[in-house]
């Protein structure tokens, strides 16, 4: 994973620490008085033969089950647990102090009980602080967690004196435990140490938990040795992945790397991590610095932590609060409609990227004891954007009004297309004191030299409503079900581009929701942040960049090279986006593969880096029929009890389907469509058959002209041709053939799914071949002119 990430990642960048400063310049000086205070404590207590203060206090409770002498126990004073215990004896001491008629007195008590419990902490940091050599990785937890505690009770004191005129929103605490894996992870791997935010108001837990991703503020990664970061990221950046998936109002993440005696802090944004300069806290400085960042932890606005503010959790009501913009079109919406959700039907699980997630919602509020009915879906994404909202040509929110003006027009009900219909949507935006802002990148990185950062890479949050409610792909039974919902979506896509000239360019199974109606499942296309409005970009699909999904881009795409991305490009992604899915099942009868079950197979090799792995690997699965049907078609998943395609009708209805969609995209034998614009890889010819619509271009780049104006043939007997480039010539063609493919599959399958019994297998071969007749023969004479090249 390290390099995978490796490019993502910015090191010794300080200013990220001046990204979670206070706002308010009156808190950013309560920050610093606090941070002072604790500073000077820990100095004057840290050095046992210093003579300054000999107040001396026992140390931290152990209990039974505690791994080793350092570390932490499930009760101690490090954890959320003691932590929370140790504040609210302290605060009650404090009020009956008040009560007492020597307030002095007691108060010089509640006092040095404070003091007692700051020092227990120091005690047990005291060798970690002072540089004595590690031995064990469990051996850095509790000093560790005795810092972060150190430093809540230094921030609590100033609390209960000022109150909530302080400034101080949260206490920074460790969780209940150390080395423990969460409740909610979805793979096995331990975390360190992590690190709540705590509230004031927060009840205070009765029992020792694994504290899970959603409830962890970040997650801090240990290694004995100093300077060990090379292992340390790889890891933090798997938690952090997991805090993304677990936690639904998460913008950004904060993470720790603590090697030795070194503490790097690690902001994850949408496209890059970046991580300070170590902290090494056997010197004072570096204990100041880790101090002044926790204290500005405990002082900052949410959102300079990475929550969002527009999305809050109501715990009577166990559903979600999430804040829609309703128009941005001239500029940040200031009255935003409230929606609220409880099932989440796409997570972000990536740690870079969009982090996009879909709701279930209802504009209804709900109330106590009555179910929350969801009405729409709304889509929450981090897109790349221009600034300027008037000049943001691939603004999505612009783009799904544009299909529902559009097709609203000329899609009837009789054709039986369903399309996004947006509801509302636009760019967030979020209270900060008396001001509202809009939520991107520069309000993500403020403060710090990456506000301005790389322009091409400025990204907003933007939030849509639309009125379809839909599933995922893995909710289909059978695979009747889904071929229906993926030539739905390519009708869609059709109707899309033919009426509004938008081009999706990134079918992929997370942008495609199954509805049901009428109790048949229907495909719905979503997601259009990937797309381009080619009436306003006109020829701009020629950029060589890289959209969508790694293991479905098409090989045209996977290249970023200058050939004109097409319509054509999508239906390679539909292609691919069929052969994973047949690969790990569909549907209940079906047996399922995990992603992981993929790594011996022939088509792993779609998602392995590098890029031109990917490339070659997918030139040599559809350049032939036979090297589809030996590389990927024989390993799509069977049905349960079946002995392979021959007695089973689902795996040789998709190997059927994928067989004839490839031939049709990559082999098309229509009228006007000639061997140039055949398969997967350029071609030398020779010159003789230059016919095959060589064109002036062509020959012009193969002639060279010297000082004298004397011409030269550069390549006197071969000329070399680029088949995706002969196919955009043809698009409109092979694309007629294409939707008369899916058109047919649509209506054979639509029908079956309507039926008690499915029709005969032999019926849907029949009635799917009749627009290939006399197509096969001529196909078969070229795949054994080819070689079957084999992954094998």
């Amino acid at each position: 994973m390290v390099g995978l990430y490796e490019n993502h990642h910015v090191h010794d960048n300080d200013s990220i620490l001046k990204m979670v400063q206070p706002l308010k310049y009156a808190q950013r000086d309560i920050a610093v008085n606090i941070a002072d205070e604790a500073v000077n404590f820990l100095e004057a207590h840290l050095n046992p033969k210093s003579t300054l203060l000999e107040t001396t206090a026992p140390p931290p409770k152990q209990v039974k089950g505690t791994r080793g002498a350092k570390q932490p126990s499930n009760t101690s004073s490090s954890t959320v647990i003691g932590l929370r215990s140790e504040l609210s004896s302290l605060g009650d001491m404090a009020l009956d102090d008040k009560q007492t008629d020597d307030t002095a007195i007691d108060e010089k008590k509640a006092d040095d009980d404070d003091d007692s419990a700051r020092i227990a902490h120091i005690d047990e940091m005291r060798d970690w602080l002072l540089g004595k050599p590690l031995r064990l990785e469990s051996g850095m937890y509790g000093p560790i967690t005795a810092f972060v505690s150190y430093v809540a009770l230094c921030v609590q004191a100033q609390r209960d004196k000022a109150g909530s005129t302080s400034g101080i929103r949260r206490l920074i605490c460790p969780a209940d435990k150390a080395d423990y894996q969460p409740d909610d992870s979805d793979d096995k791997t331990r975390i360190d140490i992590g690190l709540c935010s705590m509230d004031f108001d927060d009840p205070a837990p009765t029992t020792s938990t694994r504290t899970p991703y959603h409830k962890l503020l970040a997650v801090v990664e240990a290694k004995v040795r100093s300077g060990n970061f090379k292992e340390a990221w790889p890891q933090l950046y798997g938690y952090t992945r997991q805090m993304y998936q677990a936690q639904h109002n998460l913008s950004s993440a904060w993470g720790f790397a603590i090697c030795g005696h070194e503490v790097r802090v690690c902001h994850f944004g949408n496209d890059v991590a970046v991580s300070s300069n170590p902290m090494n806290v056997t010197t004072p400085e570096g204990r100041r610095a880790f101090i002044e960042l926790l204290v500005d932890w405990s002082m900052c606005e949410d959102f300079q932590l990475g929550r969002d503010p527009t999305i809050v959790h109501l715990p009577d009501l166990d559903c979600w609060q999430i804040e829609c913009p309703d128009d941005t079109s001239r500029g940040i919406d200031t009255k935003p409609r409230r929606y609220y959700f409880n099932e989440v039907v796409c997570h972000a699980d990536h740690l870079f990227g969009r982090h996009t997630r879909c709701f279930l919602a209802t504009a209804t509020e709900p109330t106590i004891g009555s179910p929350l009915v969801p009405t729409v879906v709304i889509k929450d994404a981090w897109a790349f954007a221009k600034r300027s909202i008037s000049k943001d040509v691939r603004d999505e929110t612009k783009m799904l009004k544009k299909i529902r003006a559009t097709l609203g027009q000329h899609i009837k009900p009789e054709d039986d297309i369903i399309y996004p219909e947006i509801v509302v949507g636009g760019r967030v935006s979020f209270v900060s004191g008396r001001k509202r802002i809009e939520d991107n990148t520069k309000a993500m990185y403020q403060g710090s030299d990456l506000a301005d950062r790389d322009p091409d890479r400025f990204r907003v949050h933007r939030r849509i409503v639309m009125s379809q409610i839909g599933q995922r792909l893995h909710t289909l039974e059978s695979v009747d079900e889904f071929i229906t919902v993926v030539c739905d979506v390519m009708r869609c896509h059709n109707a899309i581009f033919k009426h509004c000239q938008i081009l999706h360019r990134d079918i992929s199974d997370n942008n495609i929701l199954v509805v049901k109606l009428g109790g048949i499942a229907r495909g719905l296309l979503i997601d259009f942040d990937c797309a381009i409005d080619t009436s306003i970009e006109k020829a701009g699909t020629t950029r060589p960049e890289m959209t969508g999904t790694l293991p479905f881009m098409s090989i045209n795409n996977l290249s970023e090279s200058n050939v004109t991305r097409t319509v054509l490009d999508d239906y390679e992604s539909l292609l691919c986006l069929v052969c994973w899915l047949a690969t790990l099942g569909i549907g209940s009868s079906q047996h399922h593969r995990e992603g992981k079950d993929l790594e011996k197979l022939p088509i792993a090799r779609w998602r392995k880096l590098p890029i031109g792995a990917i490339i070659e690997a997918k030139r040599i699965h559809f350049g032939t029929g036979d090297s589809l049907n030996t590389n990927i078609a024989a390993y799509f998943s069977s049905a349960k009890g079946s002995n392979g395609a021959n007695d089973d009708p689902d795996k040789k209805m998709l190997t059927r389907f994928v067989t004839v969609l490839r031939r049709t995209l990559f082999d098309n034998h229509s009228e006007g469509v000639g061997h140039e614009c055949r398969g997967t890889s350029k071609i030398e010819v020779p010159r003789v058959q230059s016919s095959w619509s060589v064109t002036e271009d062509d020959l012009l780049s193969d002639i060279k002209i010297d000082e004298q104006g004397t011409l030269s043939s550069v390549r006197d007997k071969t000329v070399v041709i680029n088949p995706f480039e002969k196919r955009v010539e043809k698009c409109d063609i092979i694309v007629k053939d294409l939707l008369v493919l899916i058109t047919t599959y649509w209506k054979l399958t639509k029908q079956r799914q309507s039926q008690p019994k499915p029709a005969s297998q032999e019926q849907v071969e029949t009635a799917a071949d009749e627009d290939d007749e006399g197509k096969d023969d001529e196909d078969d004479e070229d795949d054994d002119d080819g070689k079957d090249e084999s992954d094998d």
